[in-house]
């Protein structure tokens, strides 16, 4: 697929109109080969609070669709959602951590679309066949259009890996937080700190102004 096939495909005239679900959407699911650099090129300019709410929003869809069964897919699914956002999330919002959104979401499309194999049973004769994750999410969605119900084995998708920078960045908030908790009970018990009577921003208070009220 080159340049004006996508635009064409996603329904817009340039990349600066990319920031709708359906544009999201169309572009994880896109059942053609997309270089990475084209994919690149229709992210990279997207403001992170735009692919933020893109993001979440496309997850939580898909995980509105996994069966009640597949409880390792579900984590696995969400847990790549959450290093997404987390990519996006991050502080610094520099040019590295957009490559290693787009990075992570290529890995997860291929992933998605092509390379996790789903093995499937229909109940009533038995029939077996094997389809994409996507393809799984939305025949299960259809037993609820038709007869048909199926039986979905995960178990030979669940080897995706996440890189390691992919870090949720409310994980990087909450380990400040547990040093900072860690550095003032290291003040307690060295004495530098009065758990009873601490000093706050340079007061301090005794028992006599205690008594005062």
């Amino acid at each position: 697929m080159d340049y004006n096939e996508l635009l064409d495909m996603l329904e817009i005239e340039s990349p600066d109109e990319f920031g709708y679900f359906e544009h999201f959407a169309s572009l994880i699911e896109c059942d053609e080969d997309i270089p990475y650099d084209l994919f690149y090129r229709f992210l990279s300019e997207t403001d992170s609070e735009t692919l933020i709410d893109l993001t979440d929003n496309y997850f939580e869809d898909i995980l509105q669709g996994i069966p009640d069964d597949g409880i390792e897919i579900y984590t696995m699914l969400d847990t790549i959602r959450q290093a997404l956002l987390g990519l996006l999330s991050n502080s610094s919002n520099s040019d590295d951590d957009r490559i290693a959104y787009v990075d992570e979401l290529y890995k997860f499309r291929n992933w998605y679309i092509f390379d996790g194999i789903v093995h499937v049973q229909r109940i009533n004769d038995g029939k077996e066949f094997d389809v994409s994750i996507s393809e799984a999410i939305s025949l299960y969605r259809l037993e609820k259009l038709n007869e048909d119900k199926y039986r979905y084995d995960f178990s030979d998708c669940l080897d995706y890996e996440i890189d390691e920078y992919s870090i949720s960045f409310d994980a990087k908030i909450d380990e400040e937080y547990d040093e900072i908790i860690e550095e003032d009970e290291e003040l307690y018990e060295e004495g530098l700190i009065d758990k009873e009577f601490p000093v706050i921003d340079g007061e301090s208070y005794d028992e006599e102004a205690d008594a005062d009220y």
